[in-house]
């Protein structure tokens, strides 16, 4: 199962705004079990070394895949963040 953690500045809002359509979109997909979701700030992130991947609403300098949730609250752009949301729970490794 894949650790993915989903932040922002303060790890409350925008992030929950996130988090909110990527469970719904995983759901949809029947991914929401293959992945575990954790939420925080972005300081918290770049602490951590549990994770596969994070999805972030502000820019994160670490050593996992970083996907832009930028899109997610504009509207525009979301189906790229969703692909590559998909893509990293389903790749090996």
């Amino acid at each position: 199962m894949k650790h993915m953690m989903i932040c922002c500045g303060a790890g409350v809002a925008t992030s929950t705004v996130a988090l909110k359509k990527l469970e719904a979109f995983l759901q949809s997909e029947n991914l929401l079990n293959k992945v575990r979701i954790s939420q925080g700030t972005v300081a918290e992130a770049t602490t951590r070394d549990d994770l596969d991947f994070i999805v972030s609403t502000s820019p994160v300098k670490v050593s996992v895949p970083v996907v832009n949730a930028l899109p997610l609250l504009t509207g525009m752009g979301i189906d790229k963040v969703f692909d590559s949301v998909k893509k990293l729970i389903l790749a090996e490794g």
